[in-house]
């Protein structure tokens, strides 16, 4: 097994998280006649939160977790009343959240760090060894040496 398929292994998983946030975006239609900054709360709250449950597992290199970023920075600009092309760099700073990428990243460390000082010497060994001697063929050993 490659390293191209290891990294396919999360794909259902993250198509499935990408399709329940654009769910959860659509359902903001709902409140169109609030406040951009309501909506924000609401998108944050009911969408961004929940979507990105169980990403600390993703593989941070797959190709699809950048569909997950896509759909997010949509549903900015949808909350926002925003035109499609305004330039992503923007949208973290009027909604005051991190991008997508970087949220999912700081998440996996903080996993990673609580894996590391288990009392579990299983879950230490595992994290160590997909750190130090899987590396590139481990997903953990990947995401922390991205």
């Amino acid at each position: 097994m490659g390293i191209t398929n290891g990294n396919e292994k999360d794909k259902p998983d993250i198509i499935d998280r990408r399709n329940v946030l654009c769910g959860q975006i659509n359902v903001l239609c709902y409140f169109s006649k609030c406040q951009s900054v309501i909506k924000q709360k609401l998108l944050f709250a009911y969408c961004y939160r929940p979507s990105l449950y169980g990403g600390v597992l993703w593989d941070l290199s797959n190709r699809f977790v950048d569909s997950v970023c896509v759909a997010w920075r949509k549903g900015l600009r949808r909350v926002w009343n925003l035109p499609s092309d305004t330039h992503s760099v923007l949208l973290p700073v009027l909604s005051n959240t991190l991008p997508v990428i970087d949220e999912l990243a700081k998440r996996f460390v903080t996993f990673i760090q609580r894996c590391l000082s288990s009392d579990s010497c299983i879950v230490r060994s595992i994290v160590n060894y997909g750190i130090y001697v899987g590396r590139i063929f481990s997903p953990v050993g990947r995401n922390v040496h991205m």
